[in-house]
């Protein structure tokens, strides 16, 4: 055989082979005898069977109503439970453990924690815009393994930032419309302004960034929830309030379709509770994705002893988590829309861990689990007005979805019980999410400085 044939037929090997792996990616997968959780809160459907074709969901309810492709992978879920992917709609992916310090060289590490956990869809709430934007970018390009990300790029904040190294200043207002068509020119998905921003200076935040049809989500700490917030013009909050809520301030919200993101882990982790049993740090969502030298910082951070100071600061955050549980339960029952987020890192908050732990808190507040499932799916969606393309199990929607073995309708647990995450209609290998000290580049995080 002459060289010139060997390279025709090794061409024709090649292009077959190469074929035939296509055609075993692009089989569909079809998952059967599952219970369904279509994200929407309709009450479960038992012995369901769910069709991905590609990227798409093509068939989600009762068995009998569907027809096998004889090509199909088929998983058979008998007993589990298959729901949409979850989303936490408020993170920040410089990551660390106390939310102050900064691991920019990890980023993997934590995208890949919240996809072993079942979260398929995030949204960073203040980061390095340039780097931020290039991780979403990259993602969406499936360049990079990790969640879908939305992003507000940095913060806007006063003269006096509150975090310097995470915000645009803004000294005048005339500078606000400038700042305005950058983030519209870098595609950012919603503006946030930050605690030290004046009312006026969010009023016009708020009017510059209608113009260019983006919403503005604030962060105004202990204010937030304040009907002169609300009528400054934003959008949303980036936390539920931890102050009182009126039956006239929760309408006054209403009124103006205002939106909560729940961040209940985090008025927790200031409140300390979670430390009295460091026993959750052997929880699988955070042994199996956290370097060790994180989990002995934590347990130190927790077996350290307060100062008097420390303890009454502690005894008034312990004050404002209950009042933020009792306010998703409130703002829940009077229709505004409810979206579940974790504002992790923080001590005790991990990317992946924290969202199931915020699931557990709603339930604990008072939602049933249905009604926290539907906060982390289909109403994150519908925060994005993507309510069409993702978040709920229904024909025609992204296959983000999670088997999991047990019935999470009725223990919100359960969702812990994840088997199988299937992310843009792939199943993911949630093995090669684990890390693994032997092929981590153990980059150290760099000390943070915070300045309120």
């Amino acid at each position: 055989m002459t060289l010139l044939k060997r390279m025709l037929l090794l061409g024709l090997l090649v292009c077959l082979f190469g074929r035939g792996s296509r055609a075993a990616e692009d089989k569909p997968i079809a998952i059967v005898h599952a219970r369904l959780i279509d994200g929407i809160g309709g009450p479960p459907v038992e012995n369901a069977t769910v069709i991905v074709r590609g990227r798409t969901v093509e068939y989600a309810g009762p068995g009998g109503g569907a027809t096998i492709p004889n090509d199909a992978q088929v998983i058979d879920a008998t007993g589990k439970t298959v729901m949409p992917g979850l989303s936490d709609m408020h993170v920040h992916l410089q990551g660390a453990w106390d939310g102050i310090s900064v691991d920019l060289l990890g980023y993997q590490r934590y995208l890949n924690a919240m996809l072993y956990a079942g979260i398929t869809t995030l949204t960073d709430t203040g980061n390095y815009q340039p780097w931020i934007l290039q991780l979403r970018q990259e993602q969406a390009a499936g360049r990079l393994v990790g969640p879908r990300i939305y992003c507000v790029g940095a913060m806007i904040d006063s003269a006096d930032p509150a975090w310097p190294d995470l915000a645009y200043t803004v000294a005048s207002r005339y500078q606000i419309p400038e700042i305005v068509k950058r983030d519209k020119a870098a595609k950012v998905d919603m503006i946030k302004g930050y605690s030290n921003l004046s009312e006026h200076m969010l009023h016009w935040l708020s009017e510059a960034a209608g113009k260019e049809g983006i919403r503005v989500v604030i962060d105004q700490w202990e204010r937030n929830g304040s009907p002169d917030l609300v009528a400054t013009g934003i959008s949303g909050f980036a936390h539920l309030p931890t102050r009182k809520m009126s039956a006239d301030d929760i309408q006054f919200a209403k009124d103006h379709n205002i939106f909560f993101i729940t961040t209940l882990a985090v008025t927790e982790s200031f409140a300390r509770t979670r430390f009295k049993q460091v026993g959750f740090l052997k929880e699988p969502y955070i042994a199996d994705t956290t370097p060790p030298w994180f989990l002995t910082e934590l347990a130190a951070y927790a077996a350290k002893p307060q100062t008097d100071e420390e303890k009454k600061v502690t005894e008034q955050n312990l004050v404002e988590h209950t009042e933020a549980m009792k306010n998703v339960k409130k703002l829940h029952d009077a229709g505004l829309l409810i979206v579940t987020g974790t504002d992790a890192p923080y001590p005790g908050v991990f990317q992946g861990e924290g969202l199931h732990h915020e699931l557990e808190l709603m339930v604990e507040a008072g939602l049933t689990p249905l009604e926290a499932i539907r906060a982390s799916t289909y109403d994150a969606a519908r925060l994005m007005n993507a309510e069409q393309e993702w978040g709920s199990l229904q024909a025609g929607r992204r296959a983000m979805l999670l088997i999991v073995a047990g019935n999470p309708a009725e223990h919100i647990s359960d969702t812990r019980k994840i088997e199988t995450v299937i992310q843009d209609g792939k199943v993911l290998d949630r093995a090669a999410l684990k890390y693994d000290a032997k092929k981590d580049p153990g980059f150290r995080v760099l000390p943070g400085l915070f300045n309120p």
